[in-house]
């Protein structure tokens, strides 16, 4: 029996990582129901090559007269059998003159190609461009469906359609290319090398949106990919990079913060407001943060420096922050900035209000139990009125005489 398929990477054949995490994320390829399933197995390849013209055969309840199309639809119930024949048919099929026969084909070649892909990809190439235009929209559909499952088999169909003047071929191509993202990212990687490095500035501004799926599982190759992009001539090129900045900072803090040193100073304002939110998310000791963040306090962007101004307060300890609010206000010029500024200046523990110096005062200390007790044992106690309050005690009695027995002796 052939053995499954081996997906290799493109460029060095070697096969790709593969893992249960991976083979989980891998789709089931299932057959489409319809009378093909009521075909008797032994029947089937009789049926596909065309040694049988025609069965009947009783699918849900009813009749049915079925014919060599049938037949091929029904050849991915042979994938645990006789795999060799079930090729041969599907082979045959694909190449048929008759267009019904090679969409059949078509619509079962995902299914058989797991089991048997020899030649296979060759013939999808030429329905790629057949005469008849219902079967080069189900390959161009077919070839976006296997692409993930055939890295290295699709590889150069996929470049081809990634490129390709009708707009429909290109969408299914794409498909297959986002798929891939998912998971072979490694093989993905590649083409998204290719294609920012086009011309045509459609394929770099979809190939930079596909950015943002690697960033989980991305490696030295993939920050490459998003620099690359941030330096893109084209503003919207840039944007859809600097997506990937906040995902980035997530999984990998200090990369993400050598592509926020050079895109905060971007020339379009939405990329700057970009790298402005993955700045929030950093690490607020770092010193390479710190500096980047004085600098951007002082660029001619109004927006940038008070974005910036605004995360003093998270980054500076209070001394520091004033010492440096003091120096940037000499230079600013803003009004609304300048207010912002001299409220850092101001010592709130020293010149705030009353309520805002109170917010510095340490908490009073908690009463101790025992004292706790004390007190509520003599808020239930009877109230002495004062004539009671004035009275000598038992034991002060004895005392007091005998202090006016001496008085009398003396």
């Amino acid at each position: 029996m052939t053995k499954d398929y081996v997906a290799r990477h493109p460029q060095t054949g070697k096969p790709l990582s593969s893992g249960r995490a991976r083979q989980k994320q891998r789709p089931v390829k299932k057959m489409v129901r319809g009378p093909w399933s009521s075909i008797p197995v032994d029947d089937i390849l009789p049926l596909a090559t065309g040694q049988i013209e025609s069965l009947t055969v009783i699918f849900e309840g009813r009749e049915n007269r079925i014919g060599r199309p049938a037949g091929i639809r029904a050849l991915p119930r042979l994938v645990s059998g006789p795999v060799q024949e079930m090729h041969a048919a599907l082979v045959q099929g694909l190449s048929a003159e008759n267009p019904e026969l090679r969409m059949a084909s078509i619509e079962v070649f995902p299914v058989c190609a797991m089991r048997q892909s020899e030649a296979l990809f060759d013939i999808l190439a030429e329905l790629l461009d057949d005469d008849i235009l219902m079967v080069r929209q189900a390959a161009s559909k077919c070839l976006g469906e296997i692409a993930p499952d055939f890295p290295s088999g699709t590889d150069t169909l996929l470049h081809i359609e990634l490129r390709h003047e009708i707009k429909n071929r290109r969408v299914e191509a794409w498909k297959g290319l986002r798929a891939l993202c998912q998971r072979w990212p490694e093989v993905a990687a590649d083409h998204i090398d290719r294609l920012i490095r086009e011309e045509e500035v459609a394929l770099r501004r979809d190939a930079a949106s596909l950015l943002a799926r690697l960033v989980k599982r991305s490696g030295a190759k993939i920050w490459d990919l998003i620099i690359w992009s941030l330096q893109d001539e084209d503003d919207e090129v840039r944007r859809r990079a600097a997506n990937t900045l906040r995902p980035l900072a997530e999984h990998h803090p200090k990369v993400a913060l050598l592509m926020a040193e050079s895109a905060l100073f971007d020339s379009d304002e939405k990329v700057r407001a970009k790298v402005l939110k993955c700045l929030t998310i950093l690490d607020s000791s770092s010193m390479r943060l710190k500096t980047l963040i004085s600098d951007g306090c002082r660029v001619a962007d109004v927006e940038v420096r008070r974005a910036c101004i605004a995360m003093i307060p998270r980054l500076y300890s209070q001394d520091s922050a004033r010492d440096l609010a003091t120096e940037l206000l000499k230079q600013e010029t803003d009004a609304g900035l300048r207010k912002e500024l001299e409220e850092l200046i101001v010592d709130q523990q020293l010149e705030g209000d009353e309520r805002t110096k109170n917010a510095f005062l340490a908490p009073a200390e908690p009463v101790p139990a025992r004292d706790r007790e004390i007190i509520a044992s003599m808020e239930d106690a009877p109230m002495l009125d004062e004539s009671q309050m004035m009275l000598p005690s038992k034991s002060e009695g004895p005392a007091d005489e005998k202090s006016s027995g001496s008085m009398r002796q003396d």
